[in-house]
């Protein structure tokens, strides 16, 4: 690996932590901002979902960008945009301003993140980039467990602001180095941007997820059933607009692309999965077990930071073997640990089961993560590589989103849902007489993510197995 290659490796794996970061380091801030914001939780809620949504719906487009007017560009300005939001959410005075100046900062990890895999992909070979991308999966575990544990020190010694400025000095330094070692190696496809499809998915997906996050928060009523069919028919028709688009923000050529595909959705049903358990877990935490945030953060730091070292280890054995193999062995084993939590977790289990349990899957999603990222951009030709990075992304981030409203839909079968938002932020434990109910809740979720981490081993075993010569080989096409 020559300087440049280590330099980009770097920045990926950095923005990939700060991102991470700052998508577990609010929940521990939450009950503080409430009283410093004078803001009631429903509202302050959007705090974190506004980001996830945002990532969401700009991923693709951003992906688009890249393509359009640079990768490194995109990645830059992606850097800036963040420290910039970063900055300003550490000034709000209200909860409104924080909401709109997080959208901004989401802006700028979208802009990174969408165009991470497209960067890797160009500065790397087919045979290295199991490697790549698992360094970067191992920047995105060490920020989360970062985010946990940082988001619990800082806002109790030194305020809960501090966990948005803590980003400034990264994204100036990130700036600079990107500035001085980032090039565009990929080709300038030089078309039209899609600014009906992008208007129309961002609306379609903006409005799919609020209703999903509505009916999570106060249950079915007019407003949800119109969202979703509003939805659904912007989506609809944003399909007709780029099946006659000359230059569509998302090619459904793409998805002829059986590797691609298969991965896309691999990483879509892991990510319902997988992250639905953690919001539950955390729940259990500190609903049933009595835990504050931060402790109950402790118990499950070991699966990200094991994670993080599978991550590394799966990428070079993903460059080294059959990535396919690889990457289904770790949906195996989180299959095994949703299996184990079903089996053994009660109103009593010790915690150190808990984080053995999750220290199984924490090793599983490394390796998945890895060799999956390799998988995903095998056979995208060189000149779509962000938007293929940006679509993945965004499959990701939906099954994100979907897995926030199963936590929340699943604990209010046996909780009301005001009080599931309480408990997931902490400023809440549940009574004597609604923890079995919710210990019988957390057992059917478990159940659902195992059906669902099925469905990702099915899709990740059904893709074409690559002999090791061709991945020596292969050079993709322009």
């Amino acid at each position: 690996m020559d300087r440049p290659q280590f330099m980009v490796l770097l920045l990926m794996t950095l923005s990939s932590f700060m991102v991470a970061l700052d998508s577990t380091i609010v929940v521990l801030a939450l009950p503080v901002m409430l009283t410093a914001l004078h803001s009631d939780l429903s509202t302050l809620v959007w705090v974190i979902l506004i980001y996830i949504l945002a990532v969401t719906i700009f991923s693709t487009q951003f992906g688009k960008l890249g393509d359009l007017r640079g990768r490194a560009r995109m990645f830059n300005l992606g850097m800036i945009l963040f420290g910039v939001g970063s900055a300003l959410c550490g000034l709000s005075t209200n909860a409104i301003e924080l909401i709109g100046f997080r959208t901004i900062q989401a802006f700028g990890g979208s802009l990174m993140s969408s165009n991470t895999m497209a960067i890797a992909s160009d500065y790397f070979r087919p045979e290295e980039r199991g490697f790549v991308f698992g360094t970067t999966s191992m920047g995105w575990n060490l920020g989360a467990v970062a985010g946990i544990l940082a988001g619990g020190v800082i806002t109790t010694f030194i305020g809960w602001r501090w966990i948005f400025y803590i980003n400034v000095p990264i994204a100036i330094l990130g700036f600079m180095a990107g500035l001085i070692y980032l090039r565009d190696r990929g080709v300038r496809v030089r078309q039209e941007f899609d600014v009906y499809g992008a208007i129309t998915l961002g609306l379609s997906l903006g409005l799919l997820s609020m209703a999903g996050v509505t009916y999570a928060g106060v249950g079915y009523d007019a407003t949800v059933g119109a969202m979703t069919i509003l939805g659904i028919v912007l989506l609809l028709l944003f399909v007709y607009i780029e099946s006659r688009a000359r230059s569509p923000l998302i090619s459904l050529s793409l998805f002829r692309i059986r590797m691609f595909t298969l991965s896309s959705f691999s990483y879509f049903f892991q990510y319902m999965a997988n992250n639905a358990i953690l919001f539950l877990l955390i729940m259990y935490l500190q609903g049933v077990r009595g835990l504050n945030p931060f402790y109950a953060s402790l118990w499950l730091v070991p699966g990200y930071l094991l994670g993080s070292i599978a991550a590394t280890f799966g990428g070079r054995l993903a460059d080294r073997s059959d990535a396919r193999v690889i990457a289904s062995i770790g949906l195996t084993l989180q299959a095994v640990a949703y299996v184990l939590y079903d089996t053994l977790l009660t109103l009593a289990t010790p915690f150190y089961y808990i984080t053995m349990i999750s220290s199984i899957s924490g090793i599983g999603a490394g390796m998945f993560f890895a060799a999956n990222g390799k998988m995903v951009m095998f056979e995208v030709p060189r000149g779509m590589y962000g938007i293929a990075s940006g679509t993945n992304r965004t499959i990701g981030n939906i099954g994100i989103l979907l897995s926030f409203i199963i936590a929340i839909v699943v604990s209010s079968m046996a909780i009301p849902r005001s009080i599931a938002f309480q408990i997931f932020v902490g400023s809440s434990t549940l009574t004597p007489s609604l923890m079995a109910p919710f210990i019988n809740s957390l057992h059917l979720a478990f159940r659902v993510s195992l059906v669902l981490i099925a469905v990702a081993i099915a899709t990740s075993w059904s893709r074409t197995r690559v002999p090791m010569t061709q991945q020596k080989k292969i050079v993709n096409k322009p």
